[in-house]
């Protein structure tokens, strides 16, 4: 195939495969994006006078058929290929002359790339803004229905106050909460556009890059140019940064759902749907999928530390070491969905055995609300605290007396008073801006005739 820079020479098939390798089976998943970036740049040369009426529609006859032919497989890259814009490029030069040589005018591969990655990044945040509010609200779920089924508390992995299950629960879904507000942060440096920019130092033709960027759905022009090369890296580490904290969350839930589980504590069983076995052990009931979860906050700060480590050091402008950052940051995106998808689906198969739960809130566990109780008759905190005993004598031990002492806490956020309709209307508010935002960028795809697919990266329709 013809490279796009082709001269009079021809690169050793042992440095093409070098430089291309996988990045070839992730340019697969941006033929959507690239698509898009194309009509709406074509668009563009349209007005200016670059393509003619008859031109324009060509193009974009070529570009959506490039689209049919990917959704049936047979627009594939294949060794040999230099990269998808490449390809996409020689098949409108093959297919309709001109209109191929002309659609490269006004940019570069450099911000086509950013452009498709950008737009590709967009629908990926999407489905992972779903995700993760779907998440919180199967937490908050949880939180509702066991509510004031008590627990302990602990701190230093020892028995320290009354809790329950429910603020255990609504924890997780405000953890979720601020992630979301991350991913959201991160989203804005994603929703501009690139495109225009060419290789970092514009193009002395007058393109309407507000127009292209509206046509693709962007929020906003990024500028000065050479920041759209600068920030490659940059903004995608922002990205997996936010990820990093979502996984966090989920590390924090699967790491409790596996101590939680042990025989030795017993206060949640899971369902056997989510369980695996042992080939020596007939007994084991193995959460495997829970030390997964619990794992894979590890990975995608490990895709982080390449992304800022490939990115640091270099001087302004477009570097080829860039490319390496494309790898870690589509298997971040699609690696977050799939945790808080399988998190879901493990919080709706738990289930808290009341009984372990109730008899694992000993006496200790009341040590400080006796210290309160003296205080409330009037004597100092430090000298109550002196007085209470290490292990209180409990009044009863039935769940109604327990149930009694989580409501005593009525401030806002004790066990008494979880906020629970607070972190409802807050997700509520999520899944509405989440709604807003994909609808918007949706049309956008939709009024240049590209429709990509929820979860897959592909196209639909």
């Amino acid at each position: 195939m013809k490279k796009l820079w082709e001269k009079h020479w021809q690169l050793d098939q042992q440095v093409e495969a070098f430089e291309t390798g996988d990045d070839l089976l992730l340019d697969q998943k941006l033929v959507w994006a690239d698509v898009a970036g194309s009509l709406a740049h074509a668009a563009g040369l349209k007005e200016m006078g670059i393509l003619s009426q008859k031109e324009f529609t060509q193009a974009k006859r070529g570009l959506l058929k490039i689209l049919l032919l990917a959704k049936h497989g047979e627009f594939t890259l294949i060794m040999g290929d230099e990269d998808i814009h490449t390809k996409i490029e020689n098949y409108l030069t093959d297919h309709y002359g001109q209109v191929g040589k002309k659609i490269h005018t006004g940019r570069s591969r450099n911000d086509q790339v950013l452009t498709a990655i950008r737009l590709f990044s967009k629908q990926q945040l999407f489905d992972i803004w779903v995700a993760a509010v779907h998440l919180a609200d199967a937490f908050l779920c949880f939180a509702k229905q066991y509510e004031y089924v008590p627990m302990p508390g602990y701190t230093h992995m020892q028995k320290a106050m009354p809790s329950s299950v429910g603020m255990w629960a609504s924890s997780l879904t405000a953890s979720l909460l601020d992630d979301i507000v991350l991913l959201k942060a991160a989203y804005t440096l994603i929703d501009q556009s690139p495109l225009g920019s060419a290789a970092g130092y514009g193009v002395p033709i007058a393109i309407d890059r507000g127009k292209s960027a509206k046509l693709l759905g962007f929020g906003a022009v990024q500028s000065p140019s050479l920041y759209c090369q600068n920030s490659r890296g940059k903004i995608e580490a922002a990205v997996v940064a936010a990820l990093v904290s979502l996984a966090q969350t989920v590390n924090k839930f699967a790491s409790d759902v596996l101590l939680f589980t042990t025989s030795e504590f017993g206060f949640f069983t899971v369902a056997n749907a989510l369980a695996t076995g042992s080939s020596i052990m007939p007994q084991k009931k193995n959460i495997d999928a829970a030390e997964l979860l619990r794992s894979k906050v590890n990975i995608i700060l490990g895709y982080y530390n390449s992304i800022v480590g490939i990115s640091n050091n270099l001087p302004s402008g477009y570097n080829r070491d860039l490319q390496d950052t494309k790898k870690p940051f589509m298997e971040a995106l699609a690696m977050s969905k799939q945790i808080c998808s399988i998190a879901a689906f493990l919080v709706q198969n738990l289930k808290p055995n009341r009984e372990n739960l109730v008899a694992a809130m000993t006496p200790e566990v009341f040590a400080a609300h006796q210290v309160f109780d003296l205080v409330t008759q009037g004597i100092p905190f430090r000298d109550a605290y002196k007085m209470a005993p290490p292990k209180a004598p409990l009044q009863g031990s039935t769940l109604q007396w327990i149930t009694d002492v989580l409501h005593r806490s009525t401030h806002l956020g004790g066990p008494g008073n979880l906020g629970l309709n607070a972190l409802q209307k807050k997700l509520a508010a999520e899944r509405h801006c989440c709604h807003n935002a994909t609808m918007q960028f949706t049309a956008a795809m939709a009024r240049l005739g590209v429709y990509p697919a929820s979860r897959s990266g592909g196209i639909a329709g």
